[in-house]
C-alpha cells in the first residue's frame, strides 16, 4: 500500500510540475504579445501627451487625437515597409534567376522518357504467325484441330488423354481456348479466341462476344493528387485493397453476333454497366490499342492506356450463356455482377494442361 502511494504522489507531483510550466509558458506568452503590446501603446501616449504639453496643449481630446493619429502613422510605416521589403525579395530572386539561366541553359539532361505506342504490332504479329500456323497444316490435321476448337467452345471437354497423347492439338488449345491458357488471360468459360481464321471458320455462328483485359494492381491505384474521369464501377474499386503485386483480370459481356468482321462489340462499359465504348469486330482485332484505351477510361484513368493489357475478343458459339441474357433483360448491375466461385479443380489443371 505504502508503494502504491508512493506512485501516486509522484504522479501527483509530476501533474503539478507540468501543470505549472504550462502556466508560466502562456503567462510568458501573454506578456510577449498582448500585455506587451498594452505596454508599448501606454508608453506612446505617454510621450504624445508630455509633447503636447510642453507645446501648451492641455485638452484631453486632443490628447487623444493625436495619439491615434501617431498609431495610423506609425502602423502605415510599418505596413510601407513591410511591402518593400517583400518587393525588395522578389527582385533580388528574380535577379538571382536572370543570372543563373546562362549557366543551367546547357546543362539540362532528359532525365527519362515515358513512350507511348498507339499501334501495338507485337500483339498483331503474334496472331498473324499463329493463325499462318494453323492455316498451313494439312488439311487433315487442320480439320481435326478446327473440330476440337468447335467441341470445346461448345462446352465439351477434351479427353484427357488426347491432351495428352496430342501435343500439336494441345499447343492450338492452350492458345486459342481460354479454358486452357495461362493466367493471366484465363478464365473458366470455354470461349475461342477472335481471329481472321476463326472468323473465317465459324462465320455465320450465333455468337456471344467478351473482352478480356488485365492491369496490375499497383497501376490501378488510383494517385491521391488526380481525380477519375467519371464514376468507376465498384468492381474496380474494390479490386485495389489487393495487394500492389497482384494482378486483376475481367472478362466482359461484348454484345453478341453472327461471328462477323462487321459485328460491334463493346469494349468498355461505366458504373451502371451500360456500353460507352463501342467498336468494330475487325476493328478490336486489327487494331487492338483501342481496347487498352477503352479499359483504361473503365477505370477513370486514361493515363493508364499503356499499363493497361488485353488478351483479346473472345466468342462462345451456339450457346447463350446466363449473363448475355441479362444484359438483354436489363437487369440491375448487382445481380449482373452476381458471381459463383469455381470450389473444385478439374484433371486437366492438376496434370498441367491448362494454366
Amino acid at each position: 500500500m505504502r508503494r502504491k502511494g508512493g506512485i501516486e504522489t509522484r504522479r501527483h507531483t509530476l501533474r503539478e510540475r507540468i501543470r505549472r510550466k504550462m502556466l508560466e509558458s502562456i503567462r510568458r506568452r501573454i506578456n510577449e504579445t498582448f500585455i506587451g503590446e498594452i505596454r508599448r501603446l501606454a508608453r506612446l501616449y505617454e510621450e504624445t501627451r508630455r509633447e503636447l504639453e510642453e507645446q501648451g496643449v492641455k485638452r484631453r481630446s486632443a490628447f487623444i487625437l493625436a495619439f491615434f493619429k501617431r498609431i495610423i502613422d506609425d502602423y502605415r510605416e510599418s505596413a510601407i515597409n513591410r511591402i518593400r521589403d517583400r518587393i525588395r525579395s522578389y527582385l533580388a530572386f528574380y535577379d538571382l534567376l536572370r543570372a543563373s539561366l546562362p549557366l543551367f541553359r546547357d546543362r539540362a539532361k532528359i532525365l527519362f522518357e515515358v513512350e507511348r505506342r498507339h499501334f501495338y504490332h507485337r500483339d498483331k504479329t503474334i496472331v498473324r504467325i499463329r493463325d499462318q500456323m494453323l492455316a498451313e497444316l494439312p488439311e487433315e490435321t487442320r480439320n481435326r484441330i478446327i473440330d476440337a476448337l468447335r467441341q470445346a467452345t461448345l462446352g465439351k471437354h477434351v479427353p484427357t488423354q488426347v491432351l495428352m497423347e496430342e501435343p500439336l492439338l494441345r499447343w492450338f488449345l492452350q492458345r486459342y481456348m481460354l479454358y486452357y491458357q495461362r493466367y493471366p488471360c484465363k478464365h473458366s468459360s470455354f470461349a475461342i479466341k477472335v481471329t481472321p481464321v476463326t472468323i473465317h471458320f465459324f462465320k455465320g455462328w450465333n455468337t456471344t462476344y467478351y473482352v478480356m483485359r488485365f492491369i496490375r494492381v499497383k497501376d490501378l491505384k488510383h494517385d491521391p493528387y488526380l481525380e477519375v474521369a467519371r464514376p468507376v464501377d465498384l468492381y474496380f474499386t474494390m479490386q485495389v485493397r489487393k495487394p500492389y503485386w497482384d494482378i486483376l483480370n475481367t472478362f466482359t459481356y461484348a454484345e453478341s453476333g453472327t461471328m462477323d468482321s462487321s459485328d460491334y462489340v463493346t469494349i468498355a462499359r461505366d458504373d451502371k454497366r451500360q456500353s460507352f465504348i463501342r467498336i468494330p469486330l475487325r476493328r478490336a482485332i486489327l487494331q487492338p490499342h483501342h481496347i487498352k484505351r477503352g479499359f483504361a477510361k473503365a477505370v477513370g484513368e486514361p493515363e493508364l492506356t499503356d499499363s493497361a493489357s488485353h488478351c483479346s475478343i473472345y466468342a462462345i458459339l451456339q450457346r447463350r450463356p446466363r449473363t448475355s441474357r441479362y444484359y438483354s433483360a436489363g437487369l440491375r448491375r448487382d445481380m449482373i455482377a452476381k458471381r459463383k466461385l469455381r470450389a473444385v479443380r478439374d484433371v486437366t489443371w492438376s496434370l498441367g494442361l491448362r494454366g
